[in-house]
């Protein structure tokens, strides 16, 4: 299914910063495989973890700062074009769903920075939160915990946002503590016709690794 000339956001969010630059749109690749990870939920105290079947991606292999993982099929690293992008110096990892990030129906951004004292991602939470809100005042929805790799996540998703085209998309996001670093992985994807973002996107969870 061809989305025309439907778009997706680029977002960079960072502990310090939000920015959302337009890419273009491109096709459909189909239903993706369900695919394993570790889920759970969360309270303001604990968080008990239940494990879902995920098959893991076994396509080409993109290393980041510690952390490796596979893509699903159909998605490319773009990472080398990050730099020509508005925000593009706060990515460490850009991977899409399609040719090129100007062809994009979907994309992931991996961010890398230092987790000063902070020792679980409860300690950034907020800041992250208000982040991902940005200047838009975007409406954000707790999602389960996860583990990457073992490493407990927590998750949030923005059901609904529109870019500068008033094209709609939707965001999920996680945030994770390793090594001294934060990492927020992030998820944008068209709002309507989009049946595999999603699948990929734990699919690609489910096969990450840390390598410090």
């Amino acid at each position: 299914m061809v989305l025309g000339v439907a778009t997706v956001a680029l977002v960079v969010v960072a502990a310090l910063v939000v920015v959302l630059v337009v890419v273009g749109g491109g096709d459909e690749p189909g239903a993706g495989p369900a695919g394993t990870s570790t889920t759970g939920t969360s309270s303001p105290t604990t968080a008990t973890a239940t494990t879902t079947a995920v098959e893991p991606a076994d396509g080409v292999v993109v290393a980041g700062t510690g952390y490796a993982f596979h893509l699903p099929d159909a998605w490319k690293d773009a990472t080398a074009d990050a730099a020509g992008l508005e925000g593009g110096d706060g990515i460490d990892v850009l991977v899409v769903l399609g040719p090129s990030v100007e062809a994009a129906q979907s994309n992931v951004i991996v961010e890398a920075i230092p987790a000063g004292s902070a020792t679980d991602p409860d300690d950034l939470e907020s800041l992250w939160r208000s982040n991902l809100v940005g200047s838009d005042g975007a409406e954000v929805e707790d999602v389960d915990d996860i583990e990457i790799d073992g490493q407990r996540a927590i998750g949030v998703r923005i059901p609904q946002r529109t870019n500068g085209e008033g094209l709609e998309f939707t965001q999920v996001a996680y945030l994770a503590l390793h090594g001294g670093t934060q990492y927020s992985i992030a998820l944008t994807f068209p709002l309507r016709g989009d049946a595999v973002s999603e699948p990929d996107f734990e699919r690609l969870l489910a096969s990450w690794s840390w390598t410090d």
